[in-house]
């Protein structure tokens, strides 16, 4: 898939993970990369943030090493201090739950 004439990063898609997830759950994240691919992580973020509420509403959420993935895809083009931000984040929702 060709968007802007950059071919887009389809690499996550090989992790282990993807091969026993939930079609549902696939869905949620191939449409999380799609509008998240190329944003600084302040435009990232609220995505996310919008995908977990609707995977809430639909009763899904993600295993741990979901997650995890979903942070790798985040934070594969990310400098150190943005993955920090990401690590944050991450920590502020697991103490929500």
């Amino acid at each position: 898939m060709r968007k802007g004439g950059v071919m887009k990063d389809l690499s996550w898609m090989n992790h282990p993970a993807i091969k026993n997830i939930d079609p549902r759950k696939l869905a949620f994240i191939t449409q999380f990369v799609n509008e998240t691919e190329g944003k600084p992580v302040e435009k990232a973020l609220p995505v996310l943030m919008a995908t977990n509420a609707k995977m809430k509403a639909m009763g899904l959420t993600f295993t741990q090493q979901e997650s995890d993935l979903m942070t790798d895809i985040l934070t594969r083009d990310l400098s150190e201090a943005d993955k920090k931000k990401i690590e944050m984040v991450k920590m502020m929702m697991a103490n929500r739950k």
